[in-house]
């Protein structure tokens, strides 16, 4: 029963972020469509550096936020509220501190806006005007949103992605009337900080309501034992954060500073998809750790769990295989007719942002297995390094060759960071040859080389610069993208999983391998078929 009701949690969780997101990524590239036309691409840039700026402050966050899910897991699992009660109540106390702390250092920064920002054309009071606005909302995160912790751990995931995607769509709304009827790039941002703070406030009401049962009081002595294990724990998660942190919060930053905000706005027209496409994915495979977290601790069997983790990445895989394929081989022609041809950045800007996406949802998996099984202080040495290393190949390298220097700089270092973590893991926990995820690791990057030489090959001579071929192309590359990774992958027992955890038994039936490789290479014709007409 248990077992049902995990499965039906991870689906509810996987249809309900997966529609919403849709909806959200294609409203959103009408709202950044009618930005620059309203606004202007120099507004992008602001708002790209202040994104990594407010990701650097988020590191106050300590990890304090990953402690508690790891800790929840298994009270949540027992139905022990004491417990419960005792890990929000930390979670709370130390929240509030930490909102205070984060407005502090905001202030701070704010007063080196002209450093991070040279090609400013506003007054630089105007700019910290915009920045505070974009501080106020991540401050009030720190005091309404820790309890939206509790409902993703508990497997209501779904209820935290619809109630965003509610205010997402009535924001948007908002926004869109506002930037044809009075263009102004602050009630812009009053409108997305005001989404943000309705979110949560809807979502702490919400998890008060289903978790008031949770013990009335809180046990001093759960209370004393918890700390210090939540503070060892936050010690060794800090380090990793500060990589995270680095990894995906220094580009704009650094490439404001060297070549201008003006590039950083360019570049933000391909992130907005690489981020929109990285929520989807994080969401979904957030929402699979929850199920996967409260079976791990419902199964004390290593082989039985290290199965499940194998099953979990090849999932992890085909998602960030197919974000790749689509991003690399899509991006330009959709820049050039959404935003315009003059937005477009080289191809090979695209290759490498949509390397590190997937790369970025590859490492997600060994990430919830740190979360699941404790296991931050292992990297912490590794982490450092990496960090230290992607800024010093990025400042080198986007002085040579621009924004792919600062994007091969993300490559290295997270090339690092995902090798590294899974030999912690097949030593430190399954005590197995790090051969054994090597080869796992390699045989995945083999198959992304191969269906992204074959389908750029079938489909470059569509070259969709006009709708209706651009149309044509996205249908072909979107079912290469799905089918030649799964036609080859359907030999694995991983996959074999997947089709009967995920599929209807009617539909198992027509799934087998040799089925879906016929499919493959009848796609492959077709689509050169099509190549040579067009």
């Amino acid at each position: 029963m248990k077992e049902n009701s995990r499965t039906k949690a991870a689906y509810l969780n996987f249809a309900v972020t997966l529609i919403t997101q849709v909806l959200q990524i294609l409203l959103g590239f009408v709202v950044r469509k009618i930005f620059i036309d309203t606004l202007g691409l120099a507004y992008l840039g602001y708002n790209s550096v202040f994104t990594n700026l407010l990701q650097i402050l988020n590191l106050a966050d300590l990890g304090i936020g990953v402690a508690i899910t790891s800790f929840l897991f298994k009270p949540l699992t027992e139905g022990d509220k004491d417990r419960v009660a005792a890990l929000m109540y930390i979670y709370k106390k130390i929240y509030s501190l930490l909102g205070l702390l984060v407005f502090c250092i905001g202030i701070f920064m704010s007063f080196f806006l002209e450093i991070l920002i040279p090609d400013a054309t506003c007054s630089i009071g105007y700019l910290r005007i915009l920045f505070y606005i974009n501080l106020a909302g991540t401050v009030s995160t720190y005091f309404l949103a820790y309890k939206r912790t509790l409902l993703i751990a508990d497997q209501k995931s779904y209820l935290t992605n619809f109630v965003d995607a509610v205010m997402y769509f009535v924001v948007s709304i908002l926004q869109i009337i506002f930037l044809f009827v009075v263009p102004n790039y602050i009630i812009y941002l009053i409108l997305q900080v005001a989404k943000n703070i309705v979110s949560n406030i809807i979502l702490s009401i919400n998890a008060e309501k289903h978790y008031s049962a949770m013990g009335k009081g809180v046990k001093k002595e759960l209370l004393k034992e918890y700390k210090p294990q939540i503070t060892k724990y936050v010690k060794d998660v800090f380090i990793s954060k500060i990589g995270s942190t680095i990894f995906y919060g220094t580009d704009n930053i650094i490439i404001s500073m060297f070549k201008g905000s003006l590039l950083a706005g360019y570049l933000s027209n391909y992130t907005m998809i690489t981020v929109q496409l990285t929520t989807v994915s994080s969401q979904i495979l957030s929402s699979l750790q929850a199920t996967l977290g409260n079976y791990i601790y419902s199964v004390e069997s290593k082989d039985k769990q290290k199965e499940m983790i194998d099953n979990y990445f090849c999932f992890n895989f085909l998602i960030g295989n197919f974000c790749f394929l689509c991003f690399a081989l899509l991006a330009q022609s959709f820049i050039g007719l959404f935003f315009g041809q003059n937005l477009r950045l080289d191809f090979s800007t695209a290759i490498w942002l949509g390397i590190n996406l997937m790369l970025n949802i590859l490492l997600q998996l060994p990430s919830q297995v740190f979360v699941i099984y404790k296991l931050f202080h292992y990297d912490k040495l590794i982490v450092t390094i990496s960090a230290v290393l992607n800024i010093i190949i990025s400042v080198l390298l986007v002085q040579l060759i621009g924004i792919d220097g600062v994007l091969i700089g993300t490559f290295v270092t997270s090339l690092i960071y995902l090798f590294s973590r899974f030999y912690i893991i097949s030593q430190y926990v399954y005590k197995i040859s790090y051969s054994y995820y090597l080869k796992k690791i390699l045989f995945y990057f083999a198959i992304s080389t191969f269906c992204f030489v074959i389908i750029w090959y079938t489909t470059e001579g569509i070259v969709g610069l006009n709708f209706a071929s651009f149309i044509v192309r996205m249908i072909l590359v979107i079912i290469l993208s799905g089918v030649l990774p799964v036609a080859i992958l359907s030999f694995t027992k991983e996959f074999k999983f997947m089709i009967e955890r995920l599929l209807p038994i009617k539909i198992q039936k027509i799934c087998k391998p040799s089925i879906i490789c016929t499919l493959g290479v009848i796609l492959l014709i077709v689509v050169k078929m099509i190549r040579e007409i067009n």
